[in-house]
């Protein structure tokens, strides 16, 4: 069985303001600070996090997700700022992702779809972000957080489907399936 999600890959010219991001927070850490940065081919915003996941199972979800509609050729989101994640206590730093109504239907038909072949559905809030970096202690390891001057504009015109997988205590994600919008 393959642990699967579906998100939005960032294109090269979001990867590489995420990478400027990164480099920004990495001069303001804090002395002996321990943090794991997510690696760049691993960026992403997850639309759902679907879980284990059988052959079948798979090509059912691909046929279904062939049939998802974005309005316009690209959704156009943008990158908003940068914080802790899901909370201020949390051990997960992100760029927080807004969320336009696009984004939206965009997650709701992702979680109709996931519901239909049988998988149980987040109940939460959807909170779209990128993962930056994880730490372990609670003691905060920045100085302080960057602030955006502006938000970052981009646009998506894919949606694809991960597998992920633990290979020598490390997550490794790998990209099995594109879609276009």
């Amino acid at each position: 069985m393959s642990r699967i999600f579906i998100a939005l890959t960032p294109d090269e010219v979001l990867y590489k303001e995420i990478i400027g991001i990164k480099s920004q927070l990495k001069e303001l850490l804090l002395k002996d600070s321990v943090v794991t940065w997510t690696q760049k081919k691993h960026h992403h915003i997850t639309i759902n996090f679907v879980g284990p996941m059988e052959p079948e199972q798979i090509e059912e979800m691909y046929s279904n997700l062939g049939e998802i509609e974005v309005l316009g050729a690209a959704l156009k989101l943008e990158v908003t700022g940068i914080n802790y994640f899901p909370n201020e206590n949390s051990h997960v730093l992100v760029a927080n992702i807004s969320i336009p109504t696009q984004l939206q239907k965009l997650h709701n038909q992702v979680q109709a779809l996931v519901s239909q072949i049988g998988f149980d559905v987040d109940q939460k809030g959807y909170k779209p972000h990128i993962t930056l970096a994880r730490f372990k202690n609670k003691a905060r390891p920045f100085k302080e957080l960057i602030i955006l001057e502006k938000p970052i504009k981009t646009s998506f015109s894919y949606l694809d489907v991960y597998e992920s997988n633990f290979e020598s205590g490390k997550t490794i994600h790998k990209m099995i399936k594109r879609f276009n919008f």
